[in-house]
Order: structure tokens, then sequence, then C-alpha cells
């Protein structure tokens, strides 16, 4: 175990209680891994579950394929739960940008037609929102979100004021990838069904870093990753479509999903193709890897008898102490939020007075940096994975390497 720190915010118990479940994650034990946000480890029990079903596929990949399709739509359903959403409304993805993508490419559109989305969105998804003006003459607005916001009606505000009677969708981050703010979500649904429009939401830092509820939030479209902080194989995402909106979307891939009769809703009033809810068809691309999308089960598992509040709150306590840490240094500058309803389990800062912040080779830290204009802009992830000692450890760098 290591050394408590007399200035941690912690309990020898406490601390214990952590170590144990670092104990079972992954990481190599001389490195200190603070990118959960761009690819969670998964924890042992995760992993081997996903081999064990490799391995039995490989057994009889005809038969054994048939029978996985079934566990596929159990973890479905425990992933459902998690979020609190409806199984048959959840598609599996790989990631994200696949389900954003199943929005964006699959929904209708005219000439004129406006997306509002911000200022803040993540690289993969402006392509995908460029693709759209080329293809079908969108026009995409941005809220200029301010970094960082005093509160959400900043937030709000940015967005009210870019709305106009062409705006046809709204498009937003949950949790943005540049400086961790937490969008005021259910309050931006309300605004963009108010005015007349639909809201699709990128959840890609959400499940697994703070407690998700769908039915609560009322979008029309939640696209989010497992394999960041609920620590799931990589490749593995989900796109929620609520049910009225089912009918709006089109097959971006064409596959066995597909039926050329048609969709059609029963006695449930679900939506269904080819005898299965229409989500479960949408996202049928042909032949895919079965064991990564049935691991994210026992991902879901692992959560929940930690406990999402638990994890929640952990991933902010490591936080709060970086950034009260870092914060009379005078050389870093915080882009997070400070109001706790806008900052969760990512700190982004931007750092002067560096020559080089290579922190791999020389400390073994794993965190994301750029530099723009002798500006370096490092994104920290804080999870259950992590600890104060590791947090003592990446300050610690930063005054040498600055220093040096």
């Amino acid at each position: 175990m290591p050394h408590i720190c007399t200035a941690w915010p912690t309990s020898v118990a406490e601390e214990a209680y952590w170590q144990s479940i670092r104990e079972q994650y992954m990481i190599a034990p001389d490195e200190v891994y603070l990118n959960t946000g761009s690819f969670g480890s998964q924890p042992r029990p995760v992993f081997e579950k996903m081999l064990e079903i490799l391995e039995d596929v490989e057994r009889n990949p005809t038969r054994h394929r048939a029978e996985y399709n079934r566990v596929v739509d159990d973890s479905r359903a425990r992933l459902a739960a998690f979020i609190n959403a409806p199984a048959e409304d959840i598609a599996f993805a790989t990631n994200v940008t696949m389900a954003i993508n199943m929005v964006v490419h699959g929904l209708d559109w005219r000439p004129g037609d406006e997306i509002l989305t911000s200022n803040q969105e993540y690289g993969a998804i402006d392509n995908c929102l460029h693709l759209a003006e080329c293809r079908y003459g969108v026009v995409v607005k941005r809220a200029e979100i301010p970094i960082p916001p005093e509160g959400p009606e900043d937030v709000l505000n940015a967005f009210e004021r870019e709305f106009t009677d062409r705006t046809k969708l709204v498009f937003c981050s949950h949790i943005t990838t540049r400086t961790g703010l937490i969008t005021p979500i259910k309050a931006l649904a309300q605004l963009a069904h108010d005015r007349g429009a639909l809201i699709a939401v990128d959840g890609a830092h959400a499940p697994g870093m703070i407690p998700l509820d769908l039915r609560d939030l009322n979008c029309d479209f939640y696209g989010g990753n497992c394999h960041k902080w609920l620590c799931a194989p990589k490749g593995t995402g989900f796109l929620y479509a609520s049910s009225s909106m089912q009918e709006r979307l089109n097959h971006v891939v064409v596959s066995w999903g597909y039926s050329r009769e048609g969709a059609r809703r029963g006695t449930d009033d679900i939506l269904r193709i080819n005898d299965r809810p229409f989500m479960w068809g949408i996202e049928n691309w042909g032949t895919r890897d079965q064991a990564c999308f049935a691991a994210v089960s026992a991902a879901v598992e692992f959560q929940e008898a930690v406990g999402k509040k638990r994890i929640r709150e952990r991933g902010r306590q490591l936080a709060a102490y970086l950034r009260d840490r870092l914060a009379t240094t005078g050389w870093a500058k915080l882009l997070t939020p400070s109001v706790p309803d806008l900052s969760g389990s990512i700190s982004a800062f931007h750092f002067s007075g560096f020559d080089d912040l290579d922190l791999y080779e020389r400390y073994r830290i794993t965190v994301p940096t750029a530099k723009s204009d002798d500006v370096y802009w490092i994104r920290v992830s804080t999870h259950i994975c992590n600890g104060f000692d590791q947090v003592d450890r990446l300050v610690d760098a930063l005054h040498e390497e600055r220093n040096a």
C-alpha cells in the first residue's frame, strides 16, 4: 500500500479500500495512468470475461456465434439498466463517433436546416458535421461557451442566442473532451424542445464517470462510450434513440438488420424490424466481435459493486486535490469549471514556462498534452484506478520539468 501523506484528504481505511480496487486493474505497476479520458484500462475480471468468450467462440465459430447473440442482448440489458434506458432503445456501437454518425447521417435534411452545436466539440464529430454541411447543405452554427463558464446559465445562454426558426438539431457533448465541462444536458434538452428542435448528445465521457439517467435527461439521441470511464473492452459504445424518434432514423449501413418491408410497431408500441427491436437491427453492420460487447456486462457489474456515487466522488476528490496543488504555482491556468455541477473527474490546464512536456519517457506518466503558442494544454483524468500518490507524482514531475 502506498504511503499515506498527511496532506491527503483521506484515511488509512479508505485508501486501503481504493488500493484493493486499483490492484484489480491491469495497468503496469511502475506506471501512472492518467488518461482514462482517452482509453480506460480494463479491470482483470472484465478482461478475463472477454477472453473466455473469445476462446469459446473460436471452438466453433458457426454454432457459438449464434449462442452468443443472446449473451450480447443480455449485456445490452445490463447496460441499459445501468444508464436507466429501455434495452430496446439501445444499439451497440463501436464508439460515440459511430453512434453520432448514425444520427447525423441517418436523419433526413433539407438545404438550409441548421445544426446548433458548440465551440468545444470533439474533432471527429466536427468532421461528421462538416460532411453533413457538404453533403446535405445544412448549416452548422456554434454556441461560444466561455472557458470556463461561471455557471449553467452561461452554457444555456450561449445556445439560446444562436437559435433560429431553422434550428432542427442541437448537438452537444455531455462532458467536453478538452476542458471537462459537464454540460447541463437536461436543461438544454428542455430548451431545444421548447424551440422545436431535437437534441443529440455526445456522451463519450459520462458512463462510468458520473451516474447517468437517460430517462431523466429526456434526450432524443445519446451516444456513449463504454471503453473510457466504464473500463469495458476497447471498441464498445452505444446509441440510445427515444422510442418516438426511431422512425426518423435511416440505416447508415444496410445489412441483415434491414427489412424491405420496413419497420412496424407491435401492440407493445416497440418499433421492430425483422421481429427484433429496430435499434438492434440498425446496429447490424455485418460480422463483428461479440466478446467485447458481451463483456460490457462485466464492466457494469464491476462498477456497480463499487457504486456509481462513490466512483463519482472519488474521481472528484482526486481532481480537487490536483487542482489545489497546482492552484498556487502561477503557471497552471485551470480550464475546467470550478462550479461543482459543471465539473467531474477531468481537469484541464494551460501551462506556461515549459520547454518540453513529455512525461512518459522519464517519469512513466501517461497524460495527453498539446502545445500551441508556447502554452501547453494538459488533461488529467482521475479515476478509481488512480490515487493521491499518483497525483503527487505528477505534480512533482511537473515542478521538476519546469525547473530543469
